[in-house]
């Protein structure tokens, strides 16, 4: 089972996270009515004026003039897209980011877990909610192109599951507009009168193909409900970062501390919820002339913990004269690894758990590393008196 998780309209619920008064505006996000840009994210309520994305934001204001307008943001859009990446992370070891907003998850062996996957995805949505402040719509089915199709028609409350079988009912009455198509290839279909996926299932492939190539085979094969590409687990990033700008410039260290606390705080909570520790604290000063001042903090155990970072940095700072007052802060955290002494339980009286628990972990280092590193002690010979020929280690498989 895959799951798809989408962020509709992320940019939008980003802005009204960090503005709350935005809540029931019209709002278009992409720059302001002069500038010629288009238009990257609107609300529902400004999509009712017939707004969408990549109109002229000019276009936009003519449609819509009590609108509010706000520049685009994108960087804070990634952050706080990965901050749902790091909470997909916990739930499967394989995640793969299709774009700004949508993911999937490979639900492989987390039943035992995790539950049946309804549940799973209802307390991803959960979680994405409470620590992202994001609502997102969860669809389930056993490829990638179905799963994303339902994420589009399910709830924030209820994720949205297609069996196995009812995928090609499930898209038959859909537009064709949801296959990854180029316009030429709509366009082609349209002609013929075409206009649901169900339509384009009952094409002959040859035909298709023929006038098509590669996409129309892809087209017919979706349109059926099949879909073979994998969840390709995406490598996680070496290093956490962060930047702050100060409202006015300071030459006080403590509040330089202060907003470097800050700073940590989100990193840290960040590298927990990924199960990582850091081994290096990078720190820039931004200087009022321009320059920057460079730090590069070694740790001497890899950790966690705010207060253990912060300590470094308030030590390296006593000692160091700044060359000018300071408007702007960077603290990047580098040399991540997996947690060092931590122990997953395995204690439980149930055979078949502990085997679907070890089948879990096996898959997880194997997206992560690219291969598998558990084994499991066999008895061949207990009688030897040669100790390599009493036991093997073999190889845990995330499949037997």
């Amino acid at each position: 089972m895959i799951a798809c998780v989408y962020i509709n309209h992320l940019a939008v619920q980003v802005e009204v996270r960090e503005h709350p008064e935005l809540v029931g505006k019209a709002m278009v996000i992409g720059g302001f009515p002069h500038e010629r840009k288009e238009v990257f994210d609107c609300s529902d309520e400004a999509a009712r004026f017939r707004i969408s994305s990549g109109i002229a934001l000019r276009q936009a204001h003519h449609l819509c003039p009590e609108a509010v307008f706000l520049p685009l943001n994108e960087e804070l859009y990634r952050q706080a897209f990965q901050q749902v990446i790091d909470i997909l992370d916990k739930f499967g070891p394989a995640v793969e980011i299709s774009c700004l907003g949508k993911a999937f998850l490979d639900l492989s062996g987390t039943e035992q877990l995790f539950g049946p996957a309804e549940s799973l995805a209802q307390q991803v949505a959960r979680e994405v909610y409470q620590k992202a402040g994001l609502q997102s719509q969860i669809g389930l089915a056993g490829n990638k192109f179905v799963a994303s199709v339902a994420a589009l028609f399910a709830t924030c409350l209820d994720p949205l599951t297609v069996e196995a079988g009812e995928e090609k009912s499930f898209l038959e009455p859909l537009p064709i507009e949801l296959l990854p198509l180029s316009k030429a290839a709509v366009t082609w279909f349209k002609r013929l009168g075409l206009r649901a996926i169900g339509q384009v299932a009952g094409l002959p492939l040859d035909a298709i193909t023929q006038q098509l190539g590669a996409e129309g085979r892809l087209a017919h094969y979706l349109a059926n409900g099949i879909d073979e590409s994998p969840v390709i687990p995406r490598p996680k990033s070496t290093l956490l970062e962060h930047e702050l700008w100060l409202e006015s410039s300071t030459e006080a260290k403590d509040r330089l501390l202060l907003a470097a606390g800050d700073l940590l705080d989100g990193l840290t909570r960040q590298l927990k919820d990924r199960h990582q520790v850091c081994g290096e604290v990078r720190v820039r000063f931004y200087l009022e002339d321009g320059r920057t001042y460079p730090l590069k903090l070694t740790l001497k155990t890899p950790t966690d913990s705010k207060q253990k970072m912060l300590a470094r940095v308030s030590h390296h700072l006593e000692g160091i004269s700044l060359p000018e007052a300071i408007n702007g802060l960077y603290i990047g955290l580098a040399q991540l690894s997996a947690e060092h002494g931590q122990q997953s339980s395995l204690q439980t009286s149930d055979k078949g758990k502990r085997i679907e628990e070890l089948k879990w972990v096996a898959a997880s280092l194997k997206a992560r590393y690219g291969r598998n590193p558990l084994k499991k002690m066999v008895e061949l010979d207990p009688t030897s008196r040669i100790p390599e020929r009493r036991a093997a280690l073999v190889d845990i498989s995330s499949e037997s």
